[in-house]
C-alpha cells in the first residue's frame, strides 16, 4: 500500500509542476510574439542609420572631420598613435536575469571566453561591459578583472539601458580607452533557434552601402557627426537587446513546452504503473479468498 501512496503522490508533485510549466510556456509565447514584432520594427532603422554611418565611413571627407571624432571609424586609427588610443577591446555581453531557458546564455559565454582567449594571444586587452545576471554569474571569477560594468536586464524593455550603456561606451573612445567595441547577443531566427553572434559597433567600418541616396555625403560640422555616432551606437546595443530578449523567450518557451511533454510522458509511465499494481494486488486478494474458501 506504501508503493501505491508513493506512485500517487509522485503523480500530483509531477502534475502540478506540468501545469507550471505550460503557464510559463503561454506567458513565455507572449513575450516572444511582442519581443519579435519589436525587433522588427527596429530592422528599418537600424538598416538607415547603418547606411547612413557606413557612407561617412567611405567619404573621402572623413579627413576634414577633428582628429578626436576619427576614432570612431576604422580609417580613423591610421591616426592611433597620433590619438594615443588604447588598444584595448571592449566587449559588450548580452544575457539574461533568468534561467530555464535552455544553453541559450552558456553558448554565449563559451564564445566570448574563446574569443577572450583569442585576444590575450593576440597581445591585446579586454574589458568587458555585462549586461544580465546569468552573464555576471558566467565571468565574475575567473574573469572578473576584466569586468568593468554591470547591468541588469530590465524586465520590460525600455530604451534607458541602451543609453546608458551607450554613454558609458562614448566615454571609454573619447578617453581613448579602447579602440574595438563588439557586442555579443543571441540572435533570434525563431522560437527554437537562437544563434549566438558577434557584431562590430566600433570603429565604423567602410562597406557597400546599400541605397544609392547615402552614398553622396559632405562633412557639415562636428555636431552632426557626433550627434549621428551616438544615434548609431546606441541603435546598434537597443538592437541587440531586443534580439536576446526574443531570443530568451522563445528559448524559454521551446524549454518549458519540452518540460511540459516530458512530465506528460513521465505522468502517463507512473499512471500505468500505478493501475498494474493496484491490479496485482486485487489479483493477489481474490487469489487468497479463493484459497481460503477452497480451504474451507
Amino acid at each position: 500500500m506504501s508503493g501505491l501512496k508513493q506512485l500517487r503522490s509522485r503523480i500530483k508533485s509531477i502534475t502540478t509542476t506540468q501545469k507550471i510549466t505550460k503557464a510559463m510556456q503561454i506567458v513565455s509565447a507572449t513575450k516572444f510574439t511582442k519581443a519579435k514584432n519589436q525587433v522588427k520594427d527596429s530592422e528599418d532603422y537600424i538598416g538607415i542609420l547603418h547606411d547612413i554611418m557606413s557612407s561617412v565611413a567611405s567619404s573621402n571627407n572623413l579627413q576634414d572631420m577633428p582628429i578626436e571624432q576619427k576614432k570612431f571609424f576604422s580609417e580613423g586609427l591610421l591616426y592611433q598613435s597620433e590619438l594615443n588610443i588604447n588598444n584595448s577591446h571592449l566587449l559588450i555581453v548580452v544575457t539574461s536575469e533568468r534561467g530555464l531557458c535552455g544553453a541559450f546564455n552558456f553558448l554565449l559565454s563559451k564564445q566570448v571566453k574563446s574569443d577572450i582567449a583569442n585576444l590575450e594571444n593576440a597581445g591585446k586587452q579586454v574589458r568587458l561591459i555585462i549586461i544580465g545576471k546569468k552573464g555576471y554569474d558566467a565571468f565574475k571569477g575567473q574573469y572578473s578583472h576584466y569586468i568593468d560594468n554591470y547591468y541588469e536586464f530590465p524586465k520590460t524593455h525600455n530604451n534607458n539601458l541602451s543609453f546608458q550603456v551607450k554613454e558609458k561606451l562614448m566615454e571609454m573612445v573619447e578617453d581613448s580607452r579602447i579602440s574595438n567595441c563588439q557586442i555579443y547577443f543571441n540572435n533570434c531566427k525563431n522560437a527554437m533557434v537562437q544563434i549566438p553572434t558577434k557584431k562590430q559597433i566600433l570603429p565604423i567600418e567602410k562597406q557597400l552601402c546599400s541605397n544609392e541616396k547615402y552614398l553622396s555625403y559632405e562633412y557639415e560640422g562636428e555636431e552632426l557627426i557626433l550627434h549621428m555616432i551616438n544615434l548609431y551606437v546606441s541603435a546598434q546595443i537597443n538592437y541587440a537587446l531586443l534580439q536576446n530578449r526574443a531570443s530568451e523567450e522563445g528559448a524559454r518557451m521551446t524549454a518549458m513546452d519540452n518540460a511540459t511533454k516530458n512530465a506528460k510522458e513521465l505522468i502517463n509511465k507512473l499512471t500505468l504503473k500505478l493501475n498494474r499494481s493496484r491490479q496485482d494486488m486485487i489479483t493477489k486478494d481474490l487469489i487468497e479468498i479463493i484459497a481460503g474458501a477452497e480451504a474451507v
